[in-house]
């Protein structure tokens, strides 16, 4: 790579955005006026809280104990009594039901309550008494507190309704304590019995940790949508803006290849990015520091000590967060922005970038949600908890776990730049004509256009279409009660009809050879029974990664039970027909479905790795739970690199089915409480009735599964083939070089 050529296009592509007066406004002024006007506001708001005030009527108070009186006139009471007498005209029509319509002697308010039927009638009560609740004192309840009830009429629709309920019921719990002191006064116990014991609590930490745990919790979203929308608008005018001016054609042609123009762009919009999160931090922090100094003055203390600005070192790690997630939101905000053909275009891809990365920027604001080992593998949620950890001072927590945030921060801003750069070298993405067609005329093209395989878009959409099925499906069948025969319905008809069914569908009608779609090729027998022996020797690996997964992502107590159920459901059933639905019918419908339409659209243009990635993310998405969406991830990696090595799905579903079946022989035997054969014990022991590998066998099947994949990767080298896209003269194959065809003399 020439980075002269990058440094010249970085020069030029910065000139063009400081001379673009909305980008300025949007990255640069912008955050520099929306913070100090959202403070002006703030504090005009401040001056017209006051402390709520709620009107309650009482009905009967001539009933209550004299010696110890509910109602206090108290300038400084948020509650205003009202005392309404009982021969209100109001109150009897409602009472006695004549504002129904009705002649019926109803003798209490609660009666009223239930054969009105509809809350009018109590809501035209509450308005004719300027009340926002009532409350009934029975006849009887200055002799019998414990016995009698307080009736309460309120409409909890009404915000002042319901605060008038609740101030109301704290009143009354502190009118009993009280009653209930002076009652124990007077006799041996002493009124101390009621109360409870006195906490003195230190706090250790100061008003600046203070500070800086809340904004850890605020700042980084803030930042991180900031940082991802200073990205997204230079790289649209980078890409879109050039393509509507007729400059990009030019850069093109240059000198400098596709790589260095990425690279180049790439540096552009990292310095936006992080130039808006940084302004937008310094901003926030001036305006807290002036708005927090005001609060102070008047008396708010406590407010400032909470929310006070934010600690000089505090903003020092969040630059440091910044500059990563930053780079990785340009990387993909530039691939994205490759797609659109005019800048108005490029706007509509703006909500799906951040509907994709705002779950992973709000995890962490759960609460709960801590920096773990299992946290830290997340792209942007494991970065925000290690700054969160640093800005709490945790440094050897943050130390321990930053190597695996490095590691995935890097992985993913390496592979969003190289998925930047295929859409640069892509002609179909940058000079698309975009043309607008009727339905009609475009449900004619794709089938005029049909080939071998589907296309990228058409693999994509197939496997968000299962994903939406499998949801909806999971829900419908979550209410049948457990039974063998349930499972047997609710995994045929996922299996065939959500999974298969689409991937056939679509295979039928977008393409002209479904054996190719679905890359049903022969795989070989050599292939076969090396697919069986790595899946029988990757079982214990398998089996100990999933082990470690479900002790860092804990499974909640219900869904303990329902495996538990399901285990023994299936210790129950014949073993014949669990390993028949549960092993091979997954088996087949999952690889053709994953490994093979999936795979063979992703897979065109040279995009093995594309293929191998997204394959596996989507086979592990479509299953219900977090745990096996993990480890199904995991295994699906190796899954689509066999399937990239054989050129087929055969291997893959003998793969699949052989793990499957030894997965549910397992779980069939550990519930009947059988061991293991006899030739089988130096592999498989019993422990506290659960079939588990030996150690020796877990060492063993590492070393052969290390060598199987050896094999494959040496046997099949030489076979390997892209989709069909490649050019009938001239074939580039995926190992890199390209094959000419020998013309005979």
């Amino acid at each position: 790579m020439n980075w002269t050529h990058v440094k010249l296009i970085f020069h030029r592509e910065v000139r063009d955005q400081l001379r673009d007066r909305r980008t300025m406004f949007t990255i640069c002024i912008l955050p520099l006026l929306l913070y100090p006007l959202m403070g002006m506001v703030m504090m005009q708001v401040a001056q017209f809280r006051r402390e709520p005030h709620v009107n309650i009527g009482v009905v009967g108070y001539e009933n209550w104990p004299n010696d110890y009186p509910l109602i206090t006139e108290h300038p400084n009471d948020k509650i205003k009594w009202h005392r309404i007498q009982s021969d209100n005209a109001f109150l009897r029509a409602y009472v006695t039901g004549q504002v129904q319509g009705s002649n019926s002697n109803i003798e209490s308010p609660t009666e009223a309550v239930q054969q009105s039927g509809t809350p009018a009638i109590a809501e035209e009560l509450l308005r004719k008494l300027n009340a926002d609740a009532v409350v009934w004192v029975p006849t009887r309840f200055k002799d019998s507190i414990a016995k009698e009830s307080l009736v309460v009429l309120s409409n909890q629709r009404w915000e002042r309704s319901h605060m008038a309920s609740e101030f109301f019921n704290e009143r009354i719990r502190d009118w009993h304590a009280n009653w209930l002191r002076v009652h124990l006064q007077q006799t041996d116990l002493g009124a101390s019995i009621v109360d409870p014991p006195q906490v003195r609590n230190i706090d250790a930490s100061t008003s600046i940790m203070k500070r800086a745990i809340v904004w850890s919790k605020i700042l980084p979203f803030v930042m991180l949508v900031w940082a991802l929308t200073g990205a997204f608008y230079p790289a649209i005018d980078l890409c879109a803006g050039e393509k509507e001016r007729g400059t990009l054609e030019t850069l093109l042609c240059s000198p400098a290849r596709r790589r260095e123009i990425v690279w180049g762009k790439l540096l552009t919009i990292m310095c936006f990015s992080i130039g808006t999160a940084l302004l937008n931090l310094a901003s926030m922090h001036t305006t807290a520091s002036v708005v927090m100094s005001r609060f102070a003055s008047l008396g708010a203390v406590d407010m400032v000590s909470e929310m006070g600005p934010l600690p000089l070192q505090s903003m020092g790690w969040l630059i440091l967060l910044v500059i990563p997630i930053s780079a990785m939101f340009s990387a993909l905000a530039l691939a994205v922005a490759c797609l659109a053909q005019s800048t108005k275009e490029g706007q509509y891809y703006l909500m799906p970038l951040l509907l994709v990365g705002m779950p992973l920027v709000m995890l962490p604001m759960i609460p709960g949600v801590t920096l773990s080992a299992g946290t830290s593998v997340v792209p942007v949620t494991g970065a925000i908890l290690i700054s969160r950890a640093l800005m709490d001072g945790e440094y050897s927590l943050a130390l321990l776990h930053l190597p695996t945030v490095a590691i995935v921060t890097v992985t993913c801003y390496l592979l969003s730049v190289r998925w930047a750069v295929r859409q640069f070298e892509s002609e179909s993405v940058m000079f698309s004509d975009g043309e607008r067609t009727s339905m009609t005329q475009w449900i004619r093209n794709v089938w005029r256009k049909r080939e071998d395989t589907p296309l990228v878009n058409e693999s994509i959409l197939c496997a968000l279409l299962i994903l939406v099925c499998l949801f909806f499906g999971r829900l419908a069948f979550s209410g049948m009660p457990l039974s063998w025969a349930g499972i047997v319905q609710s995994t045929i008809v996922i299996q065939v009809g959500m999974i298969l069914a689409p991937a056939l569908i679509m295979s039928t009608i977008l393409t002209r050879s479904t054996r190719k779609a679905l890359r049903l090729h022969n795989p070989g027998a050599m292939n076969l029974i090396a697919s069986i022996l790595l899946a029988i020797s990757l079982h214990p690996t398998y089996t100990a990664f999933a082990s470690l997964v479900g002790a860092e992502y804990k499974l909640g107590e219900e869904t303990i039970s329902l495996l538990t159920q399901f285990d023994a459901i299936i210790g129950a059933a014949p073993i014949w027909s669990v390993l028949l639905v549960l092993a091979l019918v997954p088996a087949i419908c999952e690889e053709l479905v994953f490994r093979g339409f999936v795979f063979a659209g992703l897979q065109r243009n040279g995009g093995q790795i594309r293929a191998i990635l997204l394959s596996s993310l989507f086979f592990g998405l479509s299953h219900g739970v977090l745990q096996q969406t993990i480890t199904a991830s995991t295994i699906g990696l190796l899954l689509g690199w066999i399937a990239y090595r054989s050129r087929g799905v055969g291997c893959t579903i003998a793969f699949h089915c052989v793990h499957n079946s030894i997965s549910m022989l397992i779980v069939a035997h550990s519930s009947r409480g059988s061991s293991a054969p006899g030739w089988l014990t130096w592999a498989i022991a019993n422990n506290n009735g659960q079939l588990c590998y030996s150690p020796s066998w877990q060492s063993i099947s590492v070393g052969v599964s290390i060598v199987l994949m050896f094999w494959f990767a040496v046997r099949n080298s030489d076979k390997l083939v892209i989709g069909s896209m490649e050019s009938p003269i001239t074939k580039q194959s995926s190992l890199g070089f390209t094959r000419v065809p020998v013309s005979s003399k």
